[in-house]
């Protein structure tokens, strides 16, 4: 139940901000990390949006890509990592409907299949895939 409430939460927070960003057109700053295993790739799927993504989030005040992709891989999956084991990809720049986005893209292949584990709050499923 409490689970089910705070993805409501999350549910209603992530729309007033798409209204925020109607009005403001802000450019969002961002890093996400690109997990491999087999050549199989992590997704996850998050509780308030459609789709599968890569783990990853905005990027906070004087936070440098690498180490907000380092938090949110812990933070989304709990994956624990050094930042210096993140390789930089690219930078991916789109115009969104609400917002535009600048991020960074870093990856981190692992031999041994790491064990995502999820809040089932924000983060509803993640899994390898092909």
């Amino acid at each position: 139940m409490r689970n089910a409430l705070y993805r409501g939460a999350l549910w209603l927070g992530y729309r007033a901000l798409i209204l925020k960003w109607r009005l403001r057109r802000p450019t969002l700053h961002g890093a996400c990390v690109a997990v491999w295993h087999e050549g199989r790739l992590l997704l996850i799927r998050n509780s308030y949006r459609r789709g599968e993504t890569l783990p990853g989030g905005n990027l906070r005040r004087r936070e440098s890509p690498r180490a907000a992709a380092q938090r949110e891989l812990a933070e989304e999956v709990g994956i624990d990592v050094n930042e210096d084991e993140l390789t930089f990809c690219c930078a991916v720049h789109t115009r969104g409907r609400y917002a535009d986005s600048h991020t960074h893209v870093f990856e981190i292949e692992f031999e041994d299949e790491p064990n995502p584990t999820i809040d089932e709050r924000e983060v509803v499923w993640a899994g390898f895939c092909p």
